[in-house]
């Protein structure tokens, strides 16, 4: 039946940096525009509503010669139990054959694959001179955001974190969301020295909004968290958070007045940032402008004028995940790393 690697997250991470993953991601995003690679449909299911769920992504990269799938299970008991409460695993497959490649604990991609794409929301949509970034949200996922988007956009300088379900600046989780950033870049082929950048909490979001070149939002709201007259003209937006019907980070008005991007037009309506938007008419289908892969590509314009509002919705997709775990199979082959199995 053949034979498939498994891997842990220490070899994942052994093995997989954040430079790497901002070239696999912006690869992948390329790759579906040209009509190489192919995001399927998610599978959502609540085993119970608001306690457990899992999510299925799925697609191919043809240019790589993979398909493959991963799948998120969140049990929101299970730190009573002293287990993880999130739970990921990526498989890798041949698309000629079938063959299963490797299994992996997707913890170690996730969050840089997920970093990864807020960036470029930044690098490829943000004003050439933009150096001031805001990211709300303090969770765990704002680090591997903060991280990528440093590793990706060398002109960002100063960065504010904000948590918008506190009214006080989250001085604690900023130490180390800094910490974790450091860590990150340092495993890059060429760091970031670490005196070209200043990590800060704030507490007064609106304030922050206001004199931010860039935003990237990470949190599970389902209300707005940025309202549209904090946003000024030439402001990006990365939409991250909202990755499951019901989510919305943005006021619809920002995003109407925006022009908009999604990492796959289908979903970005149905289960993401987008969704809440179109349901209440604020904007349609149509109003996306394009997907970022056919900005990549040259096949859509992205921003138009430095007084234009652009943001991006990532939801997640599958081939951020094959395009980046390939990478982690093929480096952990090399090195010898993980075991195999029979099957």
């Amino acid at each position: 039946m053949g034979k498939m690697v498994v891997l842990s997250a220490k070899e994942v991470e052994r093995v997989l940096a954040i430079d790497d993953v901002i070239k696999a991601v912006e690869g992948a995003y390329e790759q579906k525009a040209l009509g190489k690679g192919i995001a399927w449909p998610m599978v959502y299911e609540q085993f119970e509503p608001d306690v457990a769920d899992m999510d299925i992504r799925s697609g191919e990269l043809m240019a790589s010669g993979l398909f493959g799938l991963k799948l998120t299970a969140w049990f929101s008991k299970n730190p009573e139990r002293g287990l993880p409460d999130i739970y990921g695993t990526t498989l890798l497959c041949d698309d000629t054959t079938g063959e299963p490649l490797c299994l992996l604990n997707a913890s170690a991609v996730t969050g840089l694959r997920t970093g990864a794409a807020g960036a470029l929301g930044v690098k490829w949509l943000a004003r050439a001179d933009a150096k001031n970034l805001l990211v709300a949200g303090a969770g765990h996922m704002s680090a591997f955001e903060v991280a990528a988007t440093l590793a990706a956009c060398p002109n960002i300088t100063h960065v504010e974190v904000w948590e918008p379900r506190s009214s006080e600046a989250p001085e604690a989780r900023v130490e180390a969301i800094r910490e974790t950033v450091a860590r990150v870049l340092s495993a890059c082929t060429e760091p970031r020295l670490a005196d070209t950048y200043e990590i800060v909490a704030v507490a007064d979001g609106e304030a922050a909004a206001r004199r931010a070149d860039a935003i990237i939002t990470v949190t599970p709201a389902t209300t707005p968290i940025i309202q549209d007259a904090w946003v000024q003209p030439g402001t990006h937006i990365s939409s991250v958070g909202a990755d499951m019907p019901g989510k919305q980070e943005l006021a619809s008005a920002l995003v109407a007045r925006a022009r908009i991007f999604a990492d796959d037009r289908a979903q970005a309506v149905s289960s993401g940032e987008f969704e809440i938007p179109v349901r209440e008419g604020a904007i349609t289908p149509d109003d996306i402008a394009g997907e970022l892969g056919e900005v990549i590509a040259g096949m859509v314009a992205g921003r138009e004028n430095d007084e234009q509002i652009t943001v991006f919705d990532t939801s997640g997709i599958a081939v951020q995940d094959l395009a980046s775990s390939k990478i982690a199979y093929d480096r952990a082959v090399e090195a010898g790393l993980g075991q195999t199995v029979e099957l």
